[in-house]
């Protein structure tokens, strides 16, 4: 009877440690929680602040109908001589608000920013007139400014995971001031125009924004503005009695280039 108890002790005993095994061997065979899927959601209001640089090109074109003792030919050397390019750059910072909508990877909104400019510049030219058989120099003096920028751009987007690719578009507005100045030493006369104005053009560009977190995103952006052109007239002004020697058309046609980062706080869910 000893040895029978015995014998049913130990098997029992080697039953339930096989069972103990075969647990943990079980748990620790088993597949690791799946982590769930993140969800990123672009639809909603959101808000930010931007940065980057600005250059600019201003195309500067002079007509004059008269030039002086040289005639049409001293008119065609002016404008040939005169006309070309200003170019300038600055630093670029300011805000912007939009509204995204999603549906499925599409993404489209609208967006509008309104941005420090601060382009500023000065091209000089001396002009000499020896190569048509007037040997004088006048100088002339062209200036540029814009201190700000205001678009408003329709977004049309693709979403892939955290990421977002767009293409940008739409209405730009800026404050613009010319001023043109040329002195004339053989007659001792000036011909002096300016203009400043709040210019409308276009503009087009893209990005890509990436979402840090549910409800913020950093992006790059790159913009394309045309702000049209700005045409007005200098009459020459004689400082002494003589009759007006000349009469100028000056156009400038201002194009900007913006590369820009910013962040983004999108509102609601």
């Amino acid at each position: 009877m000893k040895h029978s108890a015995f014998a049913v002790l130990a098997v029992s005993a080697l039953y339930v440690g096989n069972t103990q095994i075969v647990s943990a061997a079980d748990l620790s065979t088993k597949a690791p929680p799946i982590a769930p899927v993140a969800v990123y959601n672009w639809t909603g209001f959101y808000a930010g602040l931007n940065v980057g640089g600005v250059w600019a090109n201003t195309d500067i074109d002079y007509t004059a109908s008269l030039f002086g003792f040289s005639g049409a030919p001293g008119a065609a050397f002016l404008n040939a001589g005169t006309s070309g390019r200003l170019k300038t750059s600055g630093f670029t910072g300011g805000g912007q608000v939009g509204y995204n909508y999603q549906t499925g990877a599409v993404v489209w909104g609208l967006e509008a920013d309104l941005n420090y400019t601060g382009l500023s510049g000065t091209r000089f030219i001396a002009l000499n007139f020896a190569p048509i058989g007037v040997n004088i120099t006048d100088p002339f003096t062209q200036t540029m400014q814009s201190n700000w920028l205001a678009t408003f751009r329709g977004r049309l987007g693709y979403a892939t995971g955290p990421l977002l690719f767009y293409a940008t578009g739409g209405l730009a507005v800026a404050n613009v001031s010319y001023t043109d100045f040329a002195f004339f030493p053989a007659s001792n006369s000036i011909n002096a125009a300016s203009s400043s104005s709040t210019r409308t053009g276009w503009t087009v560009g893209g990005g890509a924004e990436w979402m840090i977190a549910p409800k913020w995103s950093v992006k790059a952006e790159y913009l394309y503005v045309d702000l049209g052109n700005t045409t007005y007239t200098s009459t020459n002004s004689v400082l002494n009695v003589a009759p007006n020697l000349a009469t100028i058309t000056h156009d400038h046609r201002l194009t900007e280039n913006i590369g820009r980062v910013g962040l983004n706080y999108k509102f609601g869910n």
